[in-house]
């Protein structure tokens, strides 16, 4: 006996859609303020063109075209992941066996003890074509009777990678393009360069006037760009001011200036304040206050030339002339390079950049500065300036295995006559980094922001 279908299900009755409205227009925007706005904080950023220029080498066999160049470059350049990518072409093609590029970074280095080494840290490399790959692809195909013949142009791109891994199995960054001047450390040698090889191998015989193998090399620059994470302030001084409302933004650095063994002199204790950030550009002018801070008598010997009594005067014009010689005050940018051969360290510092000092108040003379007073019997002899790295200066701080790169802000104290003085000369460094751009450049994520 059938059973009975049960009713099919009621449809919900349709309703009309709501009436909508038409929407209001989008508000127009700016970045500039309205007649009620003010801005309060704002970070411009500004990004890098991109060069569309060819640079183009070429010998009798090999020609390379390498793009994204800048007009009329010299030394084509690539930084931090930069691919690089052109064409290879060839004059002639004819007993071609194999068509091969690679990217290769060397090291030359050499100390003063009289080591050195050249070697290869860094390569990678690609067939762009070989008669065994295409014999391959021809027995893979069965409508071809034959290999493929060597092509006269190759495009080719390669993508420089962010690490890579040493001897010893240690990972490191890829170093920039770097060379030691031979006027700062002319008794070592620390170079780091980077070349493009495309080498062609041909078949030759006895009576053939071309090499086997026949290669093309073309030099560039890696420059991997950096930034601090945060600016410098852009209107640092009066420092007595700033450092009153916005002390979260400097960094003070103390070190001491001492009197020598048979001295009754108190030391002179420095203090050196720099923006908190301790990151800079290499364009960055980085402002500085330095103050020193002591008894009167030991900044009076500072100040001043100390001659021996039972030095005769009379018998030197130079002794004369040193007696009213100011101190000399310095702070500049410092670079240290060590080298490791053979399991030894090779270690020379050379400066980098000099600051430009002030003395304060404003217009005073060092040799007629006068100390000022403290509640505590204390004085002080205050500075103020700006110190930025040399131009020549492309790279900032890095380190592989062979070679260690540090930089460093120095102040350099010493006495009118420091072999007559009651004080020692006095140098000290504190470590910074240097970056490739400012804080505020490059909205792009190619610069990588240094912590």
């Amino acid at each position: 006996m059938l059973l009975p279908l049960p009713p099919p299900p009621q449809q919900p009755m349709l309703q009309p859609p709501p009436t909508y409205s038409p929407s209001a227009d989008v508000p127009s925007y700016s970045v500039a303020p309205g007649p009620s706005e003010r801005t309060l904080a704002a970070t411009a950023r500004s990004r890098r063109r991109t060069p569309s220029g060819v640079f183009v080498r070429s010998n009798n066999l090999i020609s390379i075209a390498l793009r994204g160049q800048e007009e009329d470059t010299e030394l084509p350049s690539y930084g931090r992941h930069g691919m690089i990518c052109g064409d290879v072409g060839l004059s002639c093609t004819q007993g071609i066996q194999s068509v091969y590029i690679k990217v290769e970074g060397q090291l030359h280095l050499a100390s003063p003890e009289g080591s050195s080494a050249d070697s290869m840290f860094f390569g990678v490399g690609h067939d762009l074509w070989s008669t065994r790959r295409s014999r391959r692809s021809a027995d893979d195909d069965a409508d071809d009777s034959s290999a493929e013949s060597c092509p006269s142009m190759f495009p080719f791109e390669i993508v420089l990678p962010d690490t890579f891994t040493d001897n010893g199995g240690r990972r490191s960054y890829l170093p920039p393009s770097f060379d030691v001047p031979y006027s700062d450390a002319a008794d070592i040698r620390a170079q780091c360069n980077y070349l493009l090889r495309v080498v062609v191998e041909r078949k030759g015989h006895k009576l053939s006037l071309w090499k086997l193998h026949k290669k093309l090399i073309v030099p560039f620059a890696y420059h991997p760009r950096t930034r601090p994470p945060q600016p410098i302030l852009s209107s640092p001084f009066p420092f007595l001011s700033t450092v009153k409302t916005l002390p979260e933004e400097w960094f003070q650095i103390t070190s001491t200036m001492d009197s020598k063994a048979n001295s009754d002199l108190e030391p002179i204790d420095c203090h050196l304040f720099i923006p908190v950030v301790q990151t800079f550009a290499l364009a960055d002018k980085i402002p500085f206050f330095l103050q020193l801070i002591a008894p009167s008598k030991s900044l009076q010997s500072f100040l001043y030339s100390t001659i021996p009594a039972h030095t005769n005067l009379k018998r030197s014009k130079s002794m004369a002339a040193e007696t009213s010689a100011p101190p000399t005050v310095r702070v500049h940018l410092l670079r240290q390079i060590i080298i490791v051969l053979n399991g030894q360290l090779s270690i020379r510092k050379f400066s980098i950049g000099e600051g430009n000092l002030r003395s304060l108040p404003p217009g005073a003379s060092p040799s007629m500065l006068r100390s000022r007073s403290l509640d505590s019997g204390l004085s002080t002899l205050d500075y103020e300036g700006e110190v930025r790295a040399n131009s020549d200066i492309t790279a900032g701080q890095f380190g592989i295995s062979q070679l260690q790169v540090r930089d460093f802000i120095t102040t350099y104290l010493a006495p009118p006559n420091p072999w007559a003085s009651p004080l020692n000369i006095h140098q000290h460094s504190h470590p910074i980094r240097l970056a490739t751009d400012r804080c505020t450049e490059n909205v792009d994520n190619e610069a990588y922001t240094l912590s």
